[in-house]
């Protein structure tokens, strides 16, 4: 590749980077893109803050018609998180559109704790995930599987 190229090729990247950086910076909490709510932090300092750690509780199987409980416990630098901003499941069938896809907020239950009852009505294969928002970050992970078995019938 001769050098002139390759000096394009570098000034170009450089600027596709610096409008990318641009454009982040200046995105606000209420209008971040269609994904409203999710803030990467609500400091203006320097000082970058860790996101809060969530540990997912979620059972193996659940039978259709009977509650299940979609559970998550936030903490941050080793204790409770107890004012989280926002925190909501994910819940979809497998293969379902996106726009089958329904959130469900979640309910405070102290030291922590966050949590929702869910009844299926349907048994299938089911995917949850869980969105958090607290301390200036949003916390999301892939999603799990949830197998929904049928209602035994005695």
């Amino acid at each position: 590749m001769n050098r002139n190229v390759r000096s394009v090729l570098v000034l170009l990247l450089t600027v596709f980077v610096a409008g990318l950086t641009a454009a982040c910076g200046n995105v606000s909490k209420e209008s971040h893109g269609g994904h409203e709510g999710h803030s990467h932090s609500s400091s203006e300092s320097a000082e970058v803050q860790t996101p809060p750690k969530v540990k997912f509780d979620l059972p193996e199987q659940a039978t259709a018609g009977t509650p299940t409980t979609l559970k998550v416990t936030i903490t941050h630098e080793g204790k409770p998180v107890n004012d989280a901003d926002d925190v909501q499941f994910e819940v979809w069938e497998k293969g379902a559109g996106k726009n089958e896809h329904e959130k469900l907020p979640a309910e405070f239950k102290g030291d922590g704790i966050y949590q929702v009852k869910k009844t299926f009505n349907e048994p299938g294969t089911y995917r949850v995930m869980y969105h958090v928002t607290a301390k200036g970050s949003h916390v999301m992970k892939p999603a799990r599987t949830l197998e929904v078995q049928a209602e035994s019938k005695e």
